[in-house]
């Protein structure tokens, strides 16, 4: 069983399992708030540069949240039409749900920059894409206790977002 240790600074000494990989649940502060969050590294992966690139993304995930949660808000914007269809379905599913998380009495009033800062990161995740380069996931959820649709948004080993897709 081969392993290795990766360090960081925001989660510690992380030990990941080659064959296995990697899956803790940790809290990190994001927007001033610590949040709950899955984090995991896929097996497989065996690279000395990706632990490195492993090591250094996660210690940037406030900067890559925060990057995350501004191209959510400026594709919703612009007229995205995942990221439309994805709050429409909450909206029209669940919305006594999200009339309760953002305490409002009708959907009217509710805005796009609410919907964004309402999303919740609830995993974060590497892996290897289908070029065998690493890879990094970031799900967020409007209401994880009644949803499991997920809005992604993934980055590639320098930190720079190259997909947002829509999954459940």
């Amino acid at each position: 069983m081969a392993q290795q240790l990766i360090n960081t600074k925001l989660l510690g000494e992380l030990t990941y399992d080659i064959e296995k990989g990697l899956s803790i649940d940790t809290t990190v502060v994001l927007d001033n708030k610590e949040i709950a969050i899955d984090f995991g590294v896929f097996e497989n992966i065996t690279l000395p540069e990706d632990y490195q690139n492993i090591a250094r993304l996660t210690d940037q995930l406030p900067v890559l949240y925060q990057k995350a949660k501004t191209e959510l808000l400026q594709q919703f914007t612009e007229g995205n039409a995942t990221i439309d269809y994805y709050f429409e379905f909450h909206l029209e599913e669940l919305t006594e749900d999200v009339l309760a998380k953002f305490a409002l009495e009708n959907l009217e009033n509710i805005t796009k920059n609410d919907l964004i800062k309402g999303l919740v990161l609830s995993q974060v995740w590497f892996a290897q894409n289908n070029k065998n380069e690493l890879d990094l996931t970031f799900d967020f959820n409007i209401i994880p206790e009644y949803s499991d649709e997920l809005l992604v948004v993934r980055f590639d080993n320098k930190g720079e977002i190259t997909d947002i897709v829509h999954e459940s």
